[in-house]
Order: C-alpha cells, then structure tokens, then sequence
C-alpha cells in the first residue's frame, strides 16, 4: 500500500468534514466519516511513508498531496473545537438515532415498494394470471388498463425489489455502526491526520501547503515546524489558477489533482509513447516541466477522447485557452479533434475504443463523487 491509495481516503474525508454543523446531525455522513476513519487507522503508516518513497517523484507528489489534505482536516478541526466545543459529544440515544434513520431512509422505501407491489398485483389478476382477492373488485376499464401495462409494471416491481435490498442492507450496516460506533470521532480522526503528516513530513522534503486564510493561522500554530513544510504566500494563491501571461503554454497551479491523473496514467498505456507518470501529470496540467508527451500512432482519436472529458472539468474560464493549448502541445489540429473527440461512443466504433471510453468514463465518474 502507498500513498496512492491514501489520497482517496483523506478527499473523502476532507470533503465530509466541511460542514461539521450538518455531519454532527447527519447520521449518514457521520457513518461515512466513521467507515473512511477506520480504514485510515488500521493502515500501518510507517511502512506506507516507506513504499511511497520508493516510487521517486511519482511518491513526492503524492506526499505533498496527502501532507496538504492532512493539513486542511487537522486545521479544519482543531477551528471547529474552538467554535463548537461539543462537535463530539453524543446527545441521543442509539434508539433515537435508529428511529431517525428507518424514518428517513427505510420505511419511505418500503411504502413505495408497497405501491409498486400492488400495481404489479393488479396487473397480474387483470391477465387472470392470479386470483381476484374476496374484498376486492375492478371494472372492466382497469381490468383493460391493469392488463395493458403488465411489463411496464413488472419492470417496475423489479427495480423497486432491487432498491430495497440495497436500502435494507444499509439499514442493517447502520445499526451495526450504531453498535459500535465510540466517539470521541472528530478528535481521533484529527490525532490520526496529525501523525501522518509527521511522518510524511519525516521521510519528505518540505512542501507548499495550501489552506484557506481561516486556517492559516491554525497550521502555524499547531503544525508548522522550524525546517519543514511552509505555507503557500497569499501572492502566489491568487494566481495559482491563472496563466503565465509571458508564455501561454506554462500554466500556474494545478488543473487536474495527482489522483485523477494517477488513474488516467493506468488506462492510457497504448495511448501515449511511454511517459513517466510526473510527465504525464505535467503534460496535461501544462507545466511545462517536462518533454511534450507523444501520442503513438493510429491512437488520436483515443487521445482526442480524454482531452473533451478533461476539457468537462477544466474551470469555464479557462477552458478554451486549456483546450487550444493542450491540442497543441500533443501536435493535434482542431479539425481533426472536432470530427474525432466523440468517435469511441459512435456506432462504428471498435471494441478497443469502446471498451477504452467505458475505463476513462469510470474514472471520471470516480473523480467527481470526489469532488
């Protein structure tokens, strides 16, 4: 295990704990924070830090990637402390809090697995296929209607029946949790970040750490080290997103995280001419650090497909500027990209473009729950 599969866990986490208001009252974003926890405990960090930095540049990035979520849930918690000092302490019972949740996201599918239960019913008894109950009567006009939606009424019943078992099994994972779930969350979660932002800062140089100005002071006070990482100048957070006025094709900041293009790197193997990961990650964030990346031949129109999914994440303000430069920068002319960039969803399309859209669509669907 490497850092690589840490930085999933801490975005998530760091995402959950934004708004501390709703995930202290909210009982499924507690149980999320709570899950994404344990599994950040159980990790054995010393031997993480280790396999991280045999991967070289690749495992830096990572670490300046984990030291800056790290940095942001430890800031973000300790400011929290400071104005609701009982983020943590429990004030229901295990009762309530169940009650709450079969209220919320239990029984409401039951009702509707109760409604579609009888239109499939009904259904059924207008096609004769079972008996009419004693209690009960149709005229002649539902009996035609009843029969005529059959299908559309067993599809229905079927994906509602699906619905519900996803529903009841998280029903039963939360009361689990409930059982044992032990607070103090928040506190344990901010200790565990802490320690591996010690380590991390142990085995790696120091690194810029980017935090809102609310938080600022708070890593200064808690985190920040004679000799290790340092806060990003105010200067240099304003135009981190900004382009390099005096030459267009280096850009400032960093468009796509490490964790994206870590999980784009893996699928584009036959796609590009063997870059290194660093390249990679440089090349389509337009650094500028590295040699162009090459496409190989008979493989653009795969490239021109992940420059438009790229190009659907790329702020508005930036993303006909980003588009015309990185179409440059992998020597592919605009009217070829236009024709091709949609060619893997076609109906002519082969099985290898295919199959090569569905990997690229996963992973953006991946990043944007993470977003």
């Amino acid at each position: 295990m490497t850092f690589r599969d840490v930085v999933p866990v801490l975005e998530k986490l760091r995402q959950d704990i934004k708004y501390p208001q709703i995930a202290k009252s909210d009982l499924v974003c507690r149980k999320e924070i709570a899950e994404n926890f344990k599994m950040l405990y159980s990790i054995d960090q010393e031997s993480v830090v280790i396999e991280t930095h045999a991967l070289g540049e690749v495992g830096r990035i990572l670490a300046n990637t984990v030291r800056n979520l790290c940095a942001e849930i430890v800031c973000r918690i300790h400011t929290y402390y400071d104005t609701f000092r009982e983020l943590d302490r429990k004030e229901r019972s295990k009762r309530d809090d169940f009650d709450e949740y079969e209220i919320k996201h239990l029984l409401n599918e039951f009702e509707l697995l109760k409604i579609d239960a009888q239109l499939y019913q009904g259904s059924l008894i207008a096609r004769g296929k079972m008996p009419m109950p004693p209690d009960c009567t149709m005229n002649d006009v539902n009996r035609e209607l009843f029969a005529y939606h059959l299908d559309e009424h067993r599809e229905r019943w079927l994906k509602r029946k699906r619905k519900f078992l996803v529903s009841l099994q998280r029903s039963i994972e939360f009361d689990d949790f409930l059982d044992e779930e032990s607070p103090p969350l928040y506190s344990r979660l901010r200790d565990v970040c802490s320690k591996l932002f010690t380590n991390a800062e142990r085995y790696f140089p120091p690194c810029e750490i980017k935090l809102q100005n609310k938080l600022r002071l708070t890593f200064e006070q808690k985190m920040m080290h004679r000799g290790g990482s340092f806060l990003t100048p105010l200067e240099d957070i304003k135009e981190q997103t900004t382009l390099n006025i005096q030459d267009n094709k280096c850009w400032k900041g960093e468009l796509f995280p490490m964790i994206l293009i870590s999980e784009l790197y893996e699928v584009c193997n036959d796609v590009f001419d063997n870059p290194t990961e660093t390249q990679f990650h440089s090349s389509l964030n337009l650094h500028g650090k590295h040699e162009p990346i090459r496409v190989r031949p008979k493989q653009t129109i795969k490239a021109c497909y992940l420059v438009s999914k790229l190009y659907e994440i790329v702020p508005a303000k930036h993303k006909t500027a980003w588009r015309d430069e990185i179409l440059n920068h992998l020597g592919i002319e605009w009217s070829y990209y236009e024709k091709k960039y949609c060619h893997p969803r076609g109906s002519d399309a082969s099985a290898s473009s295919r199959a090569y859209a569905d990997e690229v669509d996963e992973i953006f669907k991946k990043h944007k729950k993470r977003a």
